[in-house]
């Protein structure tokens, strides 16, 4: 008999093919089963080894033994005329069809029902329902992928790659992409993809995992169909970190490529440049982009020290000199610290080296715009947000501050079809509803402003920036019992906020005005111009702007215009929103006080207001209240 009869007849062959798909099924078990038990990430690789090493034992073992009624003994100390190697082998063969019929099973499952979101844990997906018909629309969300490495603070790289892809399926202009505040609102939520596409208005949701092990990535990612649950692709990558960005080019092209059989559409799918070739600069743009997603003085100055050392170890990365830039452009708005010439300085050179790199980026030149607007170059503020809208129409970066330009430069019809974009973007974001009420305030239309600012209420109960829009909106509609409850309910839920004393003497003096309460409304402001001027510790007075609004009012012109200097030299932003001096000359033709306002950054400003003008006087104006 020759040995391939002999390997046959001692069931060799049935052995190593029934040990190879045990194995291969008892991997796939031990990649699902290691998380969830919170193994060491080298327990796979220590399986593995095991398994590979016990191969050979395993053929040598049936070879020199057989299976026999009387237990496992020695080949040669058997009969042949009394084997039963037959049957062990028909055993074996049930055995491998079992196995692999569980094999199967276990990768149609895994295919179909297995969730990265949801820490790679096997769970069936349930009925979807109640999809809103916007969703039909080639449209996509990107939730965050979940770390799945043994460090958290590792977080910072799994959330950096989702948001690198879904900025890099953003500039697809077929393609809805929800921003990423709203999708990264279901990070550690265990949500059906139904609701979560009903939520972000979306038909098809991307998710994974990441795992980094040194210089190792094991990267999961799939590409499901809301209505149904179909997993319309799936991958899963394991390489080395030197591939990260060959990797982010193939989960965008392949889903573009996914989307594109199932519409029927061609989806533009093309590849991007690699942003550095240093890693470890990349890795600190990650960690600088994660604490600008936080905002906060103590995040984004922390962000700005990541972003310099990023552009220290890579000269040319045009991505981390824009997020340098637009980290500074904001700086101000998030820190009293901070000086808004220094800040906007600094933002205006980092964004002109992003684009001498890269003529083409948009936050580039959203940071501009945002920088000169705080530095009153009104036009040329303009005009960068034009362009950085025209390259990016579907950033919600650039929609959003290009939103808040327009409304503050008098053009609210643009501001508020900008604002409405954002909204449709980025569904979950209570900034965008609130800044909406605001530019529908400035606009007179009060109504539709209390509609914006309860959304946005009902998505940030606990921001008082959020709230003020809701008061104010209140106030301005006359509703002052419901706009004294709401101010009472804030003042004991959010005692511990820094900003409350300054919101609570806001609230109050606008509505003493609203009211025509004179008398009510000069003590308010004579005690805050007493704080202003004695810099009474642990209290923030109004700002000079509403200062020389309210005297304004009470005195005349004349006794406003030394705080309209002090704003202008401070460049305090309520002096150049449209919510208190819209056009000035309509207030007073007195010649001091035309003549502040004609000084060429402020008549620039008036002139863009002038172009379309609205019929009011100034929104807070009440025509039963003196003016100068």
């Amino acid at each position: 008999m020759s040995l391939f009869e002999e390997l046959k007849r001692r069931n060799v062959f049935r052995v190593g093919i029934a040990y190879g798909v045990a194995s291969w099924l008892l991997l796939q078990l031990s990649d699902v089963l290691a998380p969830l038990l919170n193994l060491p990430e080298t327990a796979q690789r220590y399986v593995l080894f095991a398994l590979v090493i016990g191969f050979i034992p395993a053929l040598i073992f049936a070879w020199a033994f057989e299976l026999t009624p009387d237990g496992i003994r020695k080949e040669k100390d058997v009969d042949r005329s009394q084997s039963i190697a037959p049957q062990t082998g028909r055993k074996l063969d049930r055995t491998i069809i079992v196995v692999l019929a569980l094999a199967v099973v276990f990768l149609l499952y895994k295919q179909f029902g297995q969730r990265p979101g949801e820490l790679e844990q096997v769970a069936a997906q349930p009925p979807v329902e109640n999809i809103s018909p916007a969703s039909t629309v080639k449209s996509v969300a990107v939730l965050p992928f979940v770390n799945m490495s043994s460090d958290p603070e590792q977080e910072y790289f799994s959330d950096g790659l989702s948001e690198e892809l879904l900025n890099r399926l953003a500039k697809n202009n077929q393609l809805h992409v929800a921003a990423r505040t709203s999708a990264f609102q279901f990070k550690g939520q265990n949500l059906d993809i139904s609701e979560i596409g009903r939520q972000l208005n979306v038909a098809h949701v991307l998710e994974g995992s990441v795992r980094k092990s040194g210089n190792r990535l094991r990267i999961t990612a799939q590409l499901i169909q809301v209505d149904n649950g179909y997993h319309l692709w799936s991958e899963t990558y394991e390489r080395e970190i030197d591939d990260v960005f060959a990797i982010q080019d193939d989960i965008s092209s392949a889903i573009s490529r996914a989307l594109e059989i199932e519409l029927g559409t061609e989806t533009g799918a093309s590849g991007n440049a690699q942003p550095t070739q240093n890693l470890e600069a990349y890795n600190d743009y990650l960690q600088a982009r994660f604490l600008l997603a936080q905002r906060g003085e103590e995040n984004m100055l922390k962000a700005d020290e990541l972003f310099t050392r990023a552009v220290a170890l890579d000269p040319e990365f045009s991505g981390a000199w824009s997020g340098m830039a637009f980290n500074m452009s904001l700086l101000n708005s998030y820190g009293v610290s901070t000086i808004i010439e220094e800040s906007s300085s600094m933002a205006m050179r980092a964004a002109e080296r992003a684009l001498e790199l890269d003529p083409s980026n948009a936050e580039a030149l959203t940071a501009i715009g945002r920088a000169l607007s705080n530095t009153y170059d009104w036009k040329g503020a303009k005009a960068s947000f034009e362009q950085a809208y025209a390259l990016e129409p579907n950033d919600v970066g650039v929609i959003n501050l290009y939103g808040d330009f327009m409304g503050q430069i008098g053009e609210f019809d643009q501001g508020i079809n900008l604002k409405r974009q954002a909204i449709n973007l980025d569904p979950l974001s209570a900034v965008h509803p609130s800044d909406l009420a605001l530019i529908l305030s400035d606009a007179g239309r009060y109504d539709e402003a209390e509609i914006a600012a309860r959304r946005g209420v009902a998505l940030a109960p606990d921001s008082i920036q959020r709230i003020t829009q809701l008061v104010e909106a209140l106030i301005l509609n006359g509703k002052y019992a419901e706009a004294g409850s709401e101010i009472e309910q804030v003042s004991q839920r959010l005692q511990s906020d820094p900003l409350l004393q300054l919101y609570l003497t806001r609230w109050q003096a606008m509505i003493y005005y609203r009211q025509d309460n004179t008398e009510k409304l000069r003590e308010l402001v004579a005690n805050e111009i007493l704080a202003s001027q004695n810099k009474t510790e642990n209290y923030t007075p109004l700002e000079p702007s509403l200062i020389a609004f309210y005297v304004f009012c009470l005195d005349g012109p004349a006794a406003a215009i030394p705080w309209l200097q002090q704003a202008y030299n401070e460049r305090d932003n309520v002096l150049v929103y449209p919510s208190v001096f819209y056009l000035p000359e309509r207030l007073s033709d007195d010649p001091a006080w035309l003549e502040f306002w004609n000084r060429p950054v402020m008549k620039e400003l008036l002139d863009l207001r002038r172009a379309h003008p609205y019929p009011s006087n100034g929104l807070w104006i009440a025509p039963e209240f003196p003016t100068g």
